[in-house]
């Protein structure tokens, strides 16, 4: 792919872009044929290379960027796609389709990987994010609220209610989500927004954790308490991910990023982390907790991550 008709900010190559002659475009096209490029949308490309390199997060960035780059209008981001762009997590997958804000009296359709939603919109609740129009964190999250499967949702409102987590451009607070939703002009969704902003809290350390507080609620266990803190006989103190103290009980999510990324890792191998957790898990069962750990194959697997907290003695209460 010739690098020099390659955006050096995106790493996408566009067919329709001012200076691609025809002969790079028929280049692009023959290197799609030939597996050294891959086809993002018609008219934008990026080379195999590049798109394997990239986690499925950075791929569903391209994908936004490959629909701006190709419609008509500048299009507003909304939705899931608001998110991805402002850094939100949804949980473990990222969908496939982009999603765009359109006027209730426009014409415009769901088609070719584009998810339309016609709904009316202020343009103060619109800003920009390198030259591309989204949704602000705000109405995102509510949208996402409104529409978006109930764990979906409350994936993407526990990290922007958490100072610890959500960048201070998306940190938002429960009273003000409140607030807005009261005064959206539709009344669709409103009760199923409410439920994800009641059931968010601002303590949740990552999505697999706000992911298990779901499956434990509807599974009908007692809701647990988050991030309680215990003194480390070492020093310093130990933050459980969920605990219920009336069952001397403590529950832990374990992804494998703990044990891999380097944001985790600080500096640790993951022989020592693993250590790390081993004396710390000691030390929480010598004040007389349970401990029991679960990881995404349960979550996935809700009657697993189940016989796991009923062996431990946990009452299904709903």
């Amino acid at each position: 792919m010739n690098v020099d008709r390659v955006d050096p900010q995106t790493g996408l190559f566009l067919v329709k872009k001012i200076g691609v002659s025809d002969t790079d475009a028929r280049q692009a096209r023959r290197e799609v044929e030939l597996g050294e490029a891959t086809r993002l949308r018609r008219g934008v490309l990026t080379s195999v290379e590049r798109w394997t390199s990239l986690d499925p997060a950075q791929k569903y960035l391209d994908r936004i960027r490959a629909v701006v780059e190709t419609r008509k209008h500048d299009p507003v981001i909304s939705h899931h796609s608001a998110a991805a762009l402002w850094g939100i997590p949804l949980g473990r997958n990222w969908p496939v389709a982009v999603h765009v804000l359109a006027r209730p009296a426009s014409h415009a359709r769901s088609k070719n990987g584009v998810l339309v939603h016609r709904t009316e919109f202020d343009w103060d609740e619109i800003l920009e994010i390198d030259g591309v129009l989204v949704t602000s964190p705000a109405r995102t999250l509510l949208d996402l609220a409104r529409t978006a499967p109930f764990a979906v949702a409350v994936v993407a409102l526990d990290h922007a209610l958490n100072p610890d987590r959500a960048d201070p451009q998306v940190l938002v607070y429960a009273e003000e989500l409140s607030e807005m939703l009261g005064r959206a002009g539709s009344a669709r969704g409103l009760a199923r927004g409410q439920r994800a902003l009641d059931f968010a809290r601002p303590d949740a350390a990552n999505p697999g954790e706000s992911l298990s507080r779901v499956a434990i609620f509807e599974l009908g266990f007692p809701d647990p308490d988050l991030q309680t803190r215990h003194r480390n006989p070492r020093g310093g103190w130990y933050f459980t991910d969920h605990e219920w103290r009336d069952f001397h009980l403590i529950g832990e999510f374990d992804g494998k990023a703990k044990y891999l990324k380097e944001e985790y890792l600080r500096g640790r191998t993951p022989g020592e982390v693993v250590y790390q957790e081993k004396v710390r898990e000691d030390h929480l069962r010598a004040e007389g907790f349970t401990v029991v750990r679960w990881g995404w194959a349960e979550l996935a697997d809700r009657a697993m991550l189940r016989r796991i907290l009923v062996g431990a003695g946990l009452p299904v209460i709903r």
